[in-house]
C-alpha cells in the first residue's frame, strides 16, 4: 500500500508540474513544445494515477499507513517527481539544442525558479558554473 500511495502522488505530481509550468512559462520544465499537448499529458497523468489507485480491486483491504509515514511518502514523492521532471526535461530538451541563456550585458540575471523560463535545470547549472568561472578569472 505504501508503494501504491507513493506512485499515486509521484505520477499525479508529475502531471501537476507539467500543467503548472504552462501559465508560469517555465519552459525548462516542459516535456513538449506545445502547451496544449503539455496540458493534455498532465491531465492524463493526474486522472490516470487516480483511476489506477482507486480502481484497484485490492484497495478495500485494511492497510495501516500511519500519518507520519504518509507525510514522509507524500514529501518524498513530490520531491522525487520534481527532480525526475527537471532531469527528464533537461535530457529531452538537450536533443533539441541545449538552451543555455546568456544574460544581456548590464541586465540583472534571473535567479532561482525564474531561470527555468529560459533554460532547463542542466542549462541553469552550466550557466551558473560558467558565470562563477568568469568571476574567478
Amino acid at each position: 500500500m505504501a508503494l501504491d500511495y507513493f506512485l499515486l502522488v509521484f505520477i499525479a505530481s508529475f502531471g501537476v508540474y507539467q500543467i503548472a509550468s504552462i501559465p508560469a512559462k517555465l519552459q525548462g520544465l516542459w516535456l513538449f513544445r506545445s502547451s496544449k499537448v503539455q496540458y493534455v499529458f498532465g491531465m492524463m497523468a493526474i486522472v490516470g494515477a487516480f483511476a489506477w489507485f482507486f480502481t484497484d480491486e485490492e484497495r478495500n483491504i485494511q492497510h495501516a499507513i500511519e500519518g507520519s509515514e504518509q507525510l514522509g511518502l507524500f514529501l518524498a514523492a513530490i520531491v522525487s517527481a520534481y527532480v525526475v521532471t527537471a532531469i527528464l526535461c533537461s535530457i529531452i530538451q538537450a536533443g533539441f539544442g541545449f538552451r543555455v541563456d546568456t544574460p544581456i550585458e548590464g541586465k540583472q540575471h534571473e535567479q532561482g525558479m525564474e531561470r527555468l523560463k529560459t533554460t532547463t535545470l542542466f542549462g541553469a547549472i552550466v550557466s551558473s558554473l560558467r558565470k562563477a568561472k568568469e568571476h574567478k578569472s
